[in-house]
């Protein structure tokens, strides 16, 4: 078997000359995965300032840069999305480098939405930058290439930052945020010096002369941003509910919870290319939905938990997140590639914000909710979950009969048009 057969039946897109393109990816999730489970306690040992009043000064920052994202869109059409890229990196580095001057809660707070208005830009940027250098007909698999290698970025950020946290003090700590900002300049370095053949750009006349109108006016395109804003509710609960469900309602040990996570996050960089070629000739709209019921399905499992023994916890909860995983396997490079392929050149930058603005929106309201309806009852969660899953399910039922087909089933081959009649005979 060729290695190019091989490639093509694991799933893997064609990188030459894109590499670079992953590879900046692959940096930015390095990066989060070294610093993002370690910020509260590296900011908590280096300001001494309470762990509250940081987590409500970051907060309050993401917050505030969800206007940010908004003129990412804006940002990109007109810079570019190789430049746009650049800012963005530029701006981690000094946000996340900044940390380690801050000593007051108004500091953290400026590092904060520093480092959070560049990563708005990030994925605004990678997402129209992927779109301009990919050709339509690889970008699935280039969109599922993408999340494996994110997930497996991730976890090898996270494993190395828990060798070097292990050691005594915080100088590890302050190592991993240096190391966090480098990387963010390694981005900026990586895709500076890059200058990969892309097709044509519209004028900088066409770009200034449209607006967020345009976006506005696409009906199916937002009644998709409204579903994936459910999805992201669904997808962020589970990662910052279930260490606190399994620890203080169902009494079970905590660090099954870092094994289950652990477990989805190889599975998906292992699996996710091989189920993103699998899924090519089905509609987009159709394997949303399957995603959805997988979700319910989950959330119905961690809500049945409290009346398993103890014995089978561990069993159990390991199979809930496998079928959550199953779910954003199916999700992940659905969506992403539904986006991608919806949005108009000249607009791209707007029509990916106005997605990303569903991202930071979701991931936003969703520790407040969750907490909120935890205290509700340890199945109100998961039960208010489901019904956002029927909410979703519903509208993309609706969208399947609105949504264009070569957005909804790019790779379907479109119908050739019919032959003339043959003349009548004089």
């Amino acid at each position: 078997m060729s290695s190019q057969t091989l490639a093509r039946r694991l799933g893997l897109p064609r990188t030459r000359g894109n590499g670079r393109l992953l590879a900046a990816l692959a940096v930015d999730a390095l990066g989060n995965g070294l610093m993002a489970p370690f910020l509260l306690l590296f900011l908590g040992s280096w300001t001494g300032l309470e762990l509250l009043v940081i987590g409500s000064v970051l907060t309050a920052a993401r917050l505030a840069a969800l206007p940010l994202g908004v003129a990412a869109g804006p940002l990109t059409d007109r810079i570019g999305p190789r430049r746009a890229l650049v800012c963005s990196g530029l701006a981690q580095a000094a946000g996340v480098g900044g940390y380690l001057l801050c000593a007051h809660a108004w500091q953290v707070a400026g590092c904060a939405l520093l480092a959070a208005a560049g990563d708005a830009v990030f994925w605004v940027a990678h997402r129209s930058m992927t779109a301009a250098v990919v050709p339509e007909a690889d970008r699935p698999r280039w969109l599922g290439a993408q999340i494996a290698l994110r997930n497996g970025a991730f976890a090898v950020g996270g494993l190395a930052a828990a060798l070097v946290v292990a050691a005594p003090g915080r100088t590890g700590l302050a190592v991993l945020t240096a190391v966090n900002a480098a990387s963010y300049l390694g981005l900026a370095a990586l895709v500076g010096t890059w200058h990969p053949a892309t097709r044509p750009v519209p004028a900088a006349s066409d770009v200034e002369s449209v607006s967020y109108r345009v976006v506005l006016a696409d009906r199916a395109y937002l009644l998709f941003v409204a579903v994936n804003l459910l999805l992201v509710v669904a997808m962020a609960t589970p990662a910052l509910l279930l260490a606190v469900y399994v620890g203080d309602v169902l009494h079970g040990p905590v660090w099954l919870v870092g094994v289950a996570f652990t477990a989805e996050t190889v599975l998906i960089a292992l699996c996710q290319t091989v189920v993103g070629r699998l899924l090519e000739r089905h509609r987009r709209t159709r394997v949303l939905r399957w995603a959805v019921l997988a979700f319910a399905a989950s959330f119905l499992a961690y809500a049945l938990l409290p009346a398993v023994p103890a014995s089978l916890l561990g069993p159990c909860l390991l199979g809930a997140v496998l079928i959550t995983t199953a779910a954003n396997l199916l999700e992940g490079p659905t969506g992403v590639g539904l986006v991608t392929d919806a949005a108009p050149d000249r607009v791209r930058g707007r029509y990916t914000a106005v997605y990303q603005l569903s991202w930071n929106i979701g991931k936003a309201v969703t520790p407040g909710a969750a907490a909120w309806l935890l205290a509700r009852g340890p199945a109100v969660p998961w039960l208010a979950l489901t019904a956002c899953c029927a909410l979703a399910y519903a509208l993309l039922t609706r969208l399947s009969r609105t949504l264009p087909t070569r957005i909804d089933a790019p790779h379907r081959p479109t119908p050739a048009p019919a032959a003339p009649a043959p003349a009548a005979p004089a």
